[in-house]
């Protein structure tokens, strides 16, 4: 049925009524008719700003689609407001909807969404707790529990909450669902270089909760940020219930752990307890503190995957806790040196299946950026490290990871996506892999659904590098350029030394019209030390350099930027030549495109050497879009993609970009006669 109707796709659906409009109508009619007319209004005015569209009307009921649960909410606030005391009724929930070929949206998540509604008093906002679970910091405080409902004419049973103007009071009665920030084990050994070992612990309970339970965790990368004095802040900016903190020392071969789980709400301690042994038993103690936190929790659904597992040696261990602390960093130069620790620490420990999945995750970001070297050596040995640790382990969702960033640039676009959501389901609390995913979805274009999986990560990562410069990204694509600055200024105040971030903060500064201070962000002082090269400074500086000329000298470096690109012999940055296209040239970019693929020579996305995206993740440059015509406007992209496959994908999966609604001409047919032709 839903292959009849069309796509499925995750979405926040809003519905709206008039409480007592029948009765209303037969007072005053006029007035009933100018008050729908008003709410009508309000509705166009506000959900388009707030990436929400219309999809149904019915007299006075409305139904409204939205990209993000918090555009959602914000939108509802803003119509409540615009009303008065108008008796409204807004309810909304989160989930799978089909789009159908009128563009009208069906299913069960809208069906809970109009049973929301109805639940709602006149003047009020409902949503269920996938809206929860989708919104933070202050919009979520803002959201007070009001109980658990059997909706009419559904079985199942759903905790719901109301919108308030002011945070809720952290009662001791209220149901919350537990989030669970770990943060790094402090290192009380005698050498102070253990602090990996430390920060490992901790790290590695996190991994165990996520594979195992279904806690709500907080990404390694957000609660890492509060050490020492700062602890004391994490549980309220992350909007975490449940603080587990602790201390490791390390002598020898032995290995002492102390660890306590502390209810924010209260200060009160849960629980807390030591372990001491063997180095050798550093799995066991994980799976034990991760047992008793869960316990703690009052969480039966903890299951230990580990218990029959053979110990770890203790120096491939700890390789593998030194090679993850610098892979997280994401800086090449250090990428080499965890690979070659993680090479020693499979060399002793050949059964140690994350050691596999970790060593395949290294290798593919050590891979080039600017073409694909499918088959080669150093693509293989990745390939194979991913598949040895799905033989040791078939639920290693790394693995999984892993092999999507090893598929090509421009194809398998499919494929990618399912080894994305292979991983989701074995772990579905790990950001890593919803951001992965949202990248997967923003390379065909999908950027809604995108956004969707991004807020599904910032949940789970409030304070994220990775995180926050996709989102500011993908906003920019809809034109909110100040948003999207705005969560870059603050990305950029948490990561100064992050390159993605610093590279993302420039070409937000562009967007915005803030020359001057983008170009300041070449300063030494703002250089991050590690993941930025000389040439990637340069590139960026000649960027902003175009972005002073007049459009008359534009098009002219556009024309020079053409001329150069095609006479090099390397791989075609693509960025590039949407830029040109940008400043006037688009059918001679196209030209220059379809020339280099005549020849057989490889797109890149961009011309950066340090911070660019995986070789995989290539197809989402296409999509990106910081000012000017977007790419896809231009009546030659669909034949573009045919040539890259995604034409291809499209029309396969049904699955089409949202840009193909955005565009002055039949796109669905011009990929379809590109295909042809």
């Amino acid at each position: 049925m839903s292959e009849e109707l069309g796509p499925r796709k995750l979405a926040a659906i809003m519905s709206i009524d008039i409480a007592g409009y029948s009765a209303m109508s037969e007072i005053n009619e006029g007035g009933a008719a100018a008050l729908v007319a008003r709410l009508r209004a309000l509705i166009a005015d506000t959900a388009p700003t707030r990436g929400g569209r219309l999809f149904n009307t019915a007299g006075d009921g409305f139904m409204l689609e939205f990209a993000s649960a918090s555009g959602a909410l914000e939108t509802a606030e803003h119509v409540r407001a615009g009303v008065g005391r108008e008796p409204i009724r807004i309810g909304v929930h989160v989930g799978d909807v089909i789009l159908a070929p009128n563009g009208d949206l069906l299913g069960h998540s809208v069906n809970i969404a109009a049973r929301l509604q109805e639940l709602a008093r006149p003047g009020s906002i409902v949503v269920s707790l996938d809206v929860r679970r989708a919104v933070r910091g202050k919009l979520a405080h803002r959201l007070h529990p009001a109980g658990a409902v059997q909706l009419d004419k559904m079985s199942e049973t759903l905790e719901i909450f109301t919108l308030e103007a002011v945070a809720a009071p952290r009662g001791r009665g209220a149901r919350v669902e537990p989030v669970l920030a770990v943060l790094p084990f402090d290192n009380e050994s005698d050498e102070a270089d253990m602090e990996y070992f430390s920060e490992g612990i901790a790290d590695e309970i996190i991994m165990t909760l996520m594979r195992q339970s279904r806690v709500r965790i907080i990404g390694r990368t957000s609660a890492f940020q509060f050490r020492e004095e700062r602890k004391r802040e994490a549980a309220s900016a992350l909007n975490a219930t449940h603080v587990l903190d602790g201390a490791v020392r390390c002598g020898g071969a032995k290995l002492r752990v102390s660890a306590h789980l502390i209810e924010a709400s209260s200060g009160m301690a849960l629980w807390s307890d030591r372990y001491e042994g063997d180095r050798a038993d550093a799995f066991a103690l994980e799976d034990a503190v991760a047992a008793k936190v869960a316990q703690a929790l009052r969480l039966s659904f903890y299951r230990s995957e580990r218990a029959t597992t053979n110990p770890i040696d203790p120096a491939a261990y700890d390789l593998y806790l030194r090679a993850r602390q610098i892979w997280l960093m994401l800086d090449d130069p250090d990428e080499e040196q965890a690979a070659m620790l993680l090479e020693r620490c499979v060399a002793l420990a050949p059964d140690f299946a994350r050691g596999w999945a970790s060593l395949a995750s290294v290798y593919a970001f050590l891979l080039p950026r600017d073409r694909d070297v499918i088959g080669e050596p150093r693509h293989q040995a990745a390939v194979e490290a991913a598949q040895t640790a799905l033989e040791l382990d078939p639920d290693c969702a790394q693995a999984f990871a892993a092999l999507s960033l090893l598929k090509p640039g421009f194809s398998d676009y499919a494929e990618k996506l399912r080894l994305a959501d292979e991983a989701i389901a074995r772990t579905p609390n790990d950001p890593a892999f919803h951001i992965a995913r949202a990248a997967w979805l923003y390379g065909v274009g999908r950027t809604r659904e995108a956004a969707a999986a991004l807020e599904i990560a910032s949940v789970l990562e409030p304070f994220g590098p990775a995180v926050e410069g996709l989102r500011a990204s993908l906003i920019m694509s809809r034109g909110e350029v100040d948003t999207a600055l705005d969560i870059m200024n603050g990305a950029w105040a948490r990561w100064p030394d992050s390159a993605f971030t610093w590279y993302m903060m420039w070409v937000t500064l562009c967007a915005a019209g803030k020359l001057d201070a983008a170009e300041a962000l070449a300063a030494p002082e703002c250089v991050p030390r590690r993941g930025v090269t000389r040439h990637d400074v340069r590139v960026l500086k000649q960027y902003v350099s175009l972005l002073r000329h007049t459009p008359a000298e534009r098009h002219m470096a556009a024309e020079a930027i053409l001329t150069s690109a095609s006479r090099s012999t390397g791989p075609l940055p693509l960025s590039s030549c949407m830029t040109a296209a940008r400043f006037g040239s688009a059918d001679r970019a196209f030209d220059v495109i379809d020339r280099a693929l005549d020849r057989g020579r490889a797109l890149a996305a961009d011309p950066h050497e340090a911070f660019g995206m995986a070789r995989s993740q290539s197809s989402l440059q296409l999509f990106v879009h910081n000012g000017g015509e977007p790419f896809y406007r231009h009546r030659r992209f669909p034949k573009l993609c045919a040539r890259l496959g995604l034409a291809q994908y499209w029309i396969e999966n049904s699955h089409w970009p949202d840009c193909a609604a955005d565009v002055e001409y039949d796109f669905k047919a011009a990929c379809r006669e590109a295909i042809a032709s």
